[in-house]
């Protein structure tokens, strides 16, 4: 029987809406992987905010339990 991996992430966004240009969408994006905070960031507009989801999936996915 295998042993499940203990592999875990966290990913908080916080999202709100500015006024100006065609998408408004600000994200503040708090992220862990495997209880390793990462430092906070910051995106702009949907595919940006999109685009640091995959990016922390990706992190997830990469490291070794």
């Amino acid at each position: 029987m295998e042993t499940p991996s203990t592999r875990y992430g966290v990913l908080v966004l916080r999202v709100w809406l500015e006024d100006g240009g065609a998408d408004g969408l600000r994200a503040r994006i708090v992220r862990s992987v495997d209880g390793e905070r990462m430092p906070p960031a910051a995106a702009s507009g949907t595919d940006a905010v999109l685009s640091a989801v995959r990016v922390w999936l990706g992190e997830v996915l990469e490291r070794k339990p």
